[in-house]
């Protein structure tokens, strides 16, 4: 197959990328191998990746299976979108120093007990990974293999903000990555997520049925747990199916009664109560809301030296403006709505909880100035536009 010296290079880049580092040795051919073998299913042999990699050198041109091979292993599907890429993305260069040093922390070896100073640190690096233009890519193969990066950025910092765009297919590298029960359920519950959010309604029901293949195990993660019966909640919203939102908001409180409280360690903050209380509120069952998010009042110390971000306590306070409103309490509503500091959501969704407080204002403000409610309609026009959200459009 004909491919010139600049494509070549482009593709070495890009798997390179997708492998999560450069290959400097003959003997990685082999690792590599293995790899693509694990990821797309075929096969290319250690050798053929020597030739194509320079590591020998018979002027033996790629044929076109290998070529294929390789874009399929970098989720790519010509090389002409590797160029296009490339173009789009040379004016947003990525120091080498940068890339480097986020791989450093996280093969930072961590004792069982996590430090919370380091897991603090870990929101910072994710967010610069998410807000600096093409890094998240760049560093995409690394840190869906890195057993580190896919706790502390994956997981612990899931960055629902960009559900709707590329950073659904690095959740997907994530799950072939890690490839347990718990990441495949956390992942496609994420992702369909991210297409009840952008009104893809078809597609949601066949990632519904991939997420309800996939059995609960109490032992999960709270925040697993509560994202498969959000899952379903919202599937069942979208098919004005009553049935199974009663079967489901009967699970949701079973489950709830089975969740560790604090002192327990680990239970710093109620992320199954919080999640839940917010598939209450999109679906409209604000009373089931309200009694989540009083079990999460009530059950769980707030620790201000804790591992918790204080963006989680804010919008888990505007989880409950919305649900109070919607219930008919509006002093209290009003009143709580005026010690939320927007500044303080937590950065991955930040713009989703926007949007959900600015619908709640320009409900509140319907016999005030229109130049205010104009302010208010821009701004989530603009989020929705800038998100994906279309499930918030007015």
């Amino acid at each position: 197959m004909n491919i010139s010296n600049r494509e070549k290079q482009l593709l070495i880049n890009e798997v390179h990328r997708r492998f999560g580092k450069e290959l400097n040795s003959s003997f990685e051919c082999v690792q590599l191998s293995e790899h693509i073998s694990k990821c797309t299913g075929d096969y290319v042999s250690a050798q053929t990746l020597r030739r194509f990699f320079g590591f020998i050198n018979d002027n033996t041109n790629p044929s076109s299976f290998t070529i294929s091979i390789l874009l399929k292993y970098c989720n790519r599907n010509s090389l002409d979108e590797i160029v296009a890429l490339e173009e789009k993305t040379q004016s947003n260069h990525i120091a080498s120093s940068t890339l480097y040093t986020i791989k450093e922390f996280y093969n930072i070896e961590l004792t069982p007990e996590f430090d919370f100073n380091f897991q603090k640190a870990c929101e910072n690096i994710a967010k610069l990974i998410v807000s600096t233009p093409n890094l998240l890519n760049e560093l995409s193969g690394f840190l869906c293999s890195n057993p580190i990066s896919q706790v502390f950025f994956f997981e612990r910092h899931p960055y629902i903000d960009g559900l709707c765009g590329e950073y659904a297919d690095y959740i997907r590298l994530y799950i072939k990555e890690k490839n347990t029960t718990e990441a495949k359920l956390f992942g496609n519950c994420l992702i369909h997520l991210g297409m009840i959010l952008s009104n893809r309604k078809i597609e949601a029901e066949a990632k519904l049925d991939k997420i309800n293949s996939i059995e609960i195990d109490t032992k999960m993660h709270p925040f697993v747990l509560a994202r498969k019966i959000m899952a379903n909640l919202l599937s069942s919203k979208n098919r004005n199916d009553t049935a199974a939102i009663e079967r489901w908001t009967e699970k949701a409180f079973q489950l709830e009664r089975k969740q560790d409280r604090y002192p327990v360690k680990g239970a710093y903050f109620p992320f199954y109560q919080f999640i839940l209380a917010d598939a209450f509120n999109l679906i409209g069952h604000y009373d089931e809301s309200l009694e989540m998010l009083h079990i999460a009042n009530t059950d769980y110390k707030r620790d201000p030296m804790g591992p918790i971000e204080d963006g989680y306590y804010e919008a888990m306070k505007l989880l409950k403006v919305n649900a109070l409103y919607h219930t008919g309490n509006q002093k209290d509503c009003k009143e709580l709505l005026s010690e939320i500091n927007n500044e303080e959501f937590v950065f991955s969704s930040k713009k989703y909880f926007l949007l959900q407080r600015y619908h709640l204002e320009l409900e509140l403000t319907k016999e005030q100035s229109e130049s205010k409610r104009s302010k208010l309609i821009n701004a989530i026009n603009t989020l929705v536009e800038g998100t994906g959200f279309s499930y918030f459009s007015l």
